[in-house]
């Protein structure tokens, strides 16, 4: 099977909806605040199509087989502004990836990140590092991460009132 990563479109949109199901699904199992809320669909593709087609700060990566164009896997990402304090300079987040389950440890995930990766340090955005947040309890996602070279740099604690 041949994997190809590209920038989604708008006519994508309720295609992705489907592996965004299939990630809050996945997510719900470690928290479950990240289950799939009511008006989640029409307020994605409203966020998609305003904020993420053919803008030059948002995209949404796909991987797809080679065969047959099925959607394998899915990754948005973003770029994040200067802080006001910190000497914390623009950089890139992932707000979400995944790829569907009977396609993991195929390299997919390399495919989303290294696409990613290469967005993020084309002209305009030149940013020199990016991050993705990680569940407490996902450790298969922790391990991919670090073993494609991302290094744990952030722990958020909470605390529920």
């Amino acid at each position: 099977m041949g994997i190809r990563t590209r920038h989604a479109t708008e006519a994508d949109g309720e295609e992705i909806l489907a592996l965004w199901h299939g990630f809050t699904s996945y997510l719900s199992r470690f928290d479950e605040r990240y289950e799939h809320s009511d008006q989640a669909d029409e307020r994605w593709l409203q966020y998609f199509e305003n904020q993420l087609v053919d803008s030059k700060y948002g995209t949404v990566l796909l991987a797809e087989n080679d065969d047959d164009d099925e959607f394998l896997g899915v990754l948005e990402a973003r770029v994040m502004g200067d802080h006001p304090i910190f000497r914390l300079a623009n950089h890139g987040y992932i707000n979400g990836m995944y790829v569907r389950e009977d396609h993991r440890r195929k390299g997919i995930a390399s495919h989303l990140l290294n696409g990613a990766a290469e967005w993020f340090t084309e002209d305009p955005r030149d940013v020199e590092f990016y991050r993705i947040d990680v569940l407490a309890g996902e450790e298969d996602a922790a391990a991919m991460l670090e073993s494609h070279g991302l290094e744990p740099v952030e722990h958020v604690y909470e605390q529920r009132l």
